[in-house]
């Protein structure tokens, strides 16, 4: 008994602190492969994509921060465990820097605000920062193209949902309006 206690403890502090895992290769500013062949999604920000502007040195800044080296994974308490796209969503933490933060903050990716995670404050200021001082993406000739690429895909919600989530929502709120209608007729 007490040694399955001892490995649900064990488990447990794994699975909430995190892991420890190789990085192997950086796809984009906000995606890698461990050398277990799992991709990785940094939580809670989003870097300009490759064939974007900026794209290919967000790419580059992440590679130079993590690539080939051995960082710690960690979960975020209010998030979902994946994406849509089966990619572990975690915190990257490098001798004790946040690399997610630091990607906003030196100016290479977003927050991410589309979605909930427990560090949005954070990054948000970290981001604010950055635009002051100009880092990064703030500081480039193109920022304003950059910018609205990014407000297109934070305001693209209902692109994102799948036609059956879609047919759903409208369902309910058909069904909420002929409740609605029901009470007021009484």
């Amino acid at each position: 008994m007490r040694q399955t206690i001892t490995y649900i403890l064990l488990l447990t502090t794994f699975v909430c602190f995190g892991t420890t895992t190789k990085v192997t290769r950086v796809i984009d500013g906000d995606t890698f492969e461990t050398e277990t062949g799992e991709k990785v999604r940094l939580i809670g920000i989003n870097a300009p994509e490759i064939s974007d502007i900026f794209g290919q040195e967000a790419k580059q800044y992440l590679s130079d921060l993590i690539e080939n080296k051995t960082v710690d994974l960690q979960t975020d308490n209010i998030s979902n465990d994946r994406d849509r796209y089966q990619r572990l969503l975690r915190y990257v933490i490098l001798d004790g820097v946040d690399i997610n933060k630091k990607m906003v903050s030196d100016g290479f990716a977003f927050a991410y605000l589309k979605y909930h995670f427990s560090k949005s404050s954070d990054y948000e200021q970290a981001q604010i920062q950055a635009r002051e001082t100009n880092k990064g993406i703030w500081g480039d000739s193109k920022k304003e193209i950059i910018i609205n690429e990014q407000e297109k895909k934070e305001t693209s919600f209902w692109q994102d949902l799948s036609p059956k989530a879609y047919f759903v929502g409208s369902l309910v709120v058909m069904l909420l309006l002929v409740g609605l209608y029901t009470y007021i007729k009484k």
